[in-house]
């Protein structure tokens, strides 16, 4: 009586351990099949184990490169008051070519000529010369000048700020792609539907700080440059037109 109760028990437990051996292998298999293992060898593979989020991120890395080269070859003094139109204006105002000198500005699309115009036009409508009236010119149309150059290196700051909270937003989404993975499979872990969502958080995150991280580095150094220029551009304008508003008191002092 007592054996054939042993081996029942014993066949229950043989068969409950068939059951969840069988449960355990029917759970890992299905989850194998419905994550596939991450395989990072080429940028090509990291970009696209990142998810949508990276292709606003390598666009932002594009326009930072394009808007660095840019910057390079603009924002430099021979483009902003090139040392041949300051010469050239200069002999214009000995020689008392009042005519040439303006004619000089209009021709010229560096932010040189463009302040000294402005300061010309300004005494064209007036009767009385003063230094009062070509001090406020130059210093309008210097600082509208100044506004565009800030503006331009401003986008640099931009990007450095929009990078990373894209990254951010990309880890938000890998995060949740995480919990969503491990809620669909019904009590088994398994860690490659796990590394999935991890991998889409830290890709993200990583191309955010990549690309934020030298554009706020490039901003620091072309902020630099636009204020040095700035000040030399206000100097060279306002050598210009002190020569020039001297020039004109002399010939009003002899006529």
């Amino acid at each position: 009586m007592i054996k054939p109760m042993m081996d029942e028990r014993w066949g229950r437990l043989t068969l409950a351990a068939g059951l969840l051996m069988s449960g355990s292998a029917w759970a890992a298999g299905g989850g194998a099949a419905a994550a596939t293992p991450l395989n990072l060898k080429t940028l090509g593979d990291v970009i696209q184990a990142g998810g949508w989020c990276m292709y606003p991120i390598l666009g932002l890395s594009a326009i930072g490169l394009f808007l660095a080269a840019y910057f390079l070859f603009s924002l430099r003094e021979e483009v902003l008051y090139p040392s041949i139109f300051l010469g050239q204006a200069e002999a214009a105002i000995r020689q008392g070519d009042n005519e040439g000198l303006r004619q000089l500005c209009q021709g010229n699309d560096s932010s040189a000529a463009k302040i000294i115009f402005a300061a010309l036009e300004q005494l064209d409508v007036r009767e009385k010369v003063d230094y009062e009236v070509i001090q406020s010119a130059l210093e309008d149309e210097g600082s509208r000048q100044a506004s565009l150059l800030w503006a331009r290196v401003q986008y640099l700051l931009d990007i450095a700020v929009v990078a990373p909270m894209i990254g951010l937003l990309g880890t938000v989404l890998g995060m949740l792609q995480s919990f969503s993975n491990l809620q669909a499979e019904v009590g088994a872990v398994i860690p490659i539907a796990l590394a999935q969502g991890v991998a889409v958080a830290i890709i993200t995150t990583v191309g955010g700080l990549m690309v934020g991280i030298p554009a706020m580095l490039l901003y620091a150094v072309f902020r630099t440059r636009v204020t040095r220029l700035v000040a030399g551009l206000e100097i060279a304008c306002g050598h210009i037109l002190r020569l020039y508003y001297s020039h004109l008191r002399q010939s009003q002092s002899k006529s």
